[in-house]
């Protein structure tokens, strides 16, 4: 067995950390190892039924893990090879994010860059063939094994375009396809950049960097880091991105354990000169792990101030084993706190897994517990007992359930493939080389917002007038960042959804009490 280093996404569960070693002290005695062989032995020879012996195996493993804590897990082999690719940063195939609809390969934005982009496959393309093979009514477990494939290697597409009468043909030659963790960035008014990330991956420190360069060139000035929803990833990422924003000496994060080199403290480093534009930190109760290590360091560094809802509360280090079927195991072996001392695991002990991440959907998110009280280095008080507390507590904007049951019934994306088809060769042509223009001004009709109202009739979802009206300017926002997604990128279709969302308005009305900790030593 060959052990590996990790650190957790709240989503798979993955955590990264730089833990070496391995002690023997917690062996189990060959008396129980016996024990355990033994009834496993006796399942397969005498239940019943027939047994998968591979199956009851890995019962045992998940079982075991399952009475240590919530993040310590089993992931088999098929698992991990996504788990691989999704961290490592990128994988081969052709570059597109894709929709199934109504059982057609629908390309919802080729990637910048890639093979699909430079051969000229646009948002909204219909891919109908693959290797002159049908593929409709392909699944999406399908679409990677016929898309993806060695660098080098070539796949033929047909492709059903919108206002091209017949068929498209590409020969699409594999590369390396980056995923890309900065999926949006832009400023917001002409000194406020803004920076959404939505894991911590191999490339995430990059990304932010580069991403930081490109709003300074611009002209910003201060920025928002979005770490809403972002469940976590590789501690030396967040490490590394805590550090753009810091002189050298300061504690970052530290853990304890109880293997060899489990305790280990994290410090900026050495540098002349680091980035000292006051920051606002979007966080929410998804942001977990990696984002808690991010916020919370900042805020008790007295460097940033955070803003939204109690974090998840995900404190645990995991250390990764690789077995020789190509599964793993990530054990628990450390917990890690902030500069201040606070542990940012919430309490697990009592409750099953289910109840556990239950309480992420349910907590209150507003109030703190006054019993755990800790200092920042100026001395502001912050609290623990569980995630990180936001220095300005911020909710997450509701909809109403008619809003929520668009979505469910597939309303927008129907609406929106057939409104695309209509008109969006024409507001490319007129929009593309204009983004500001459409940002300011463009938005669908009001004889095509009552077509959406009505498709969504023709789905079940009867027209509730009170949730429309409260809604409607965000329903209508839906269909614009689409078009933008259509004309342009993913980056350009979340800045149309971003612009309207109101705990990023109401964030950047902190920028005067973030400017007290811009640049502080």
């Amino acid at each position: 067995m060959r052990k590996k280093i990790i650190l957790p996404s709240l989503l798979i569960i993955v955590v990264i950390a730089v833990v070496t070693g391995f002690t023997q002290s917690a062996r189990f005695s060959n008396e129980n190892s016996g024990k355990l062989k033994g009834v496993l032995d006796m399942i397969e020879k005498t239940y019943v039924e027939e047994v998968d012996g591979n199956k009851l195996v890995d019962d045992a493993i998940i079982g075991a893990l399952k009475s240590l804590d919530p993040h310590s897990v089993y992931i088999p082999p098929k698992e991990m090879r996504q788990v691989k690719e999704e961290f490592q940063g990128n994988f081969e195939g052709i570059g597109i994010s894709f929709e199934i609809v109504n059982g057609i390969l629908t390309v919802v934005s080729p990637i910048p860059g890639t093979p699909s982009d430079r051969a000229g496959i646009l948002a909204g393309d219909k891919i109908v063939m693959i290797d002159r093979t049908t593929a409709k009514g392909i699944t999406n477990e399908e679409v990677f094994k016929r898309l993806k494939g060695p660098k080098g290697t070539t796949v033929h597409v047909s492709i059903e375009r919108a206002g091209v009468n017949e068929l498209l043909e590409f020969d699409i030659v594999r590369d390396k396809i980056p995923i890309f963790t900065v999926d949006a960035k832009f400023m917001w008014d002409e000194q406020t950049g803004y920076i959404r990330l939505n894991k911590f991956a191999e490339t995430s420190s990059d990304e932010i960097e580069l991403a930081i360069q490109e709003l300074e060139i611009r002209g910003m000035k201060q920025l928002v880091l979005d770490l809403r929803n972002n469940g976590g990833g590789y501690l030396e990422q967040a490490e590394m991105i805590v550090d753009k924003f810091l002189p050298g000496g300061k504690m970052i994060v530290y853990t304890r354990g109880r293997i060899s080199n489990s305790s280990r403290e994290y410090i900026s480093t050495s540098k002349s000169s680091y980035r000292k534009f006051p920051l606002i930190v979007l966080v929410n109760r998804y942001s977990a792990s990696a984002s808690e290590i991010v916020s919370g360091a900042l805020q008790d560094l007295d460097r940033a101030i955070v803003v939204g809802e109690r974090t998840f509360g995900k404190g645990l280090v995991q250390s990764q084993y690789d077995l020789n079927d190509g599964s793993a195991v990530r054990i628990t072996t450390a917990r890690y706190y902030t500069p201040s001392g606070r542990l940012i695991q919430r309490s697990y002990n009592g409750k099953s897994q289910e109840d556990y991440y239950r309480e992420a959907h349910l907590n209150d998110t507003l109030h703190t517990d006054s019993s755990k009280i800790y200092f920042t280095t100026m001395g502001r008080q912050v609290f623990g007992g569980g995630g990180i507390v936001p220095d300005y507590h911020v909710g997450n904007d509701t909809f109403s359930v008619y809003y929520a049951k668009m979505w469910s019934k597939g309303v927008f994306r129907e609406y929106v493939n057939k409104f695309l088809e209509t008109n969006g060769p024409a507001l490319r042509v007129q929009y593309k080389e204009n983004y500001p223009d459409f940002l300011k001004s463009y938005e669908i009709s009001e004889s095509d917002f009552q077509s959406l109202i009505r498709l969504g009739i023709q789905k079940d979802v009867l027209a509730d007038e009170k949730a429309i009206e409260k809604d409607k300017e965000d329903m209508k926002n839906v269909v614009k960042a689409e078009v933008a997604r259509y004309i342009w990128s993913l980056n350009e279709s979340a800045q149309v959804r971003l612009k309207a969302d109101p705990a990023i308005r109401e964030a950047i009305g902190y920028f005067p009490e973030a400017v007290k900790f811009a640049g502080k030593k």
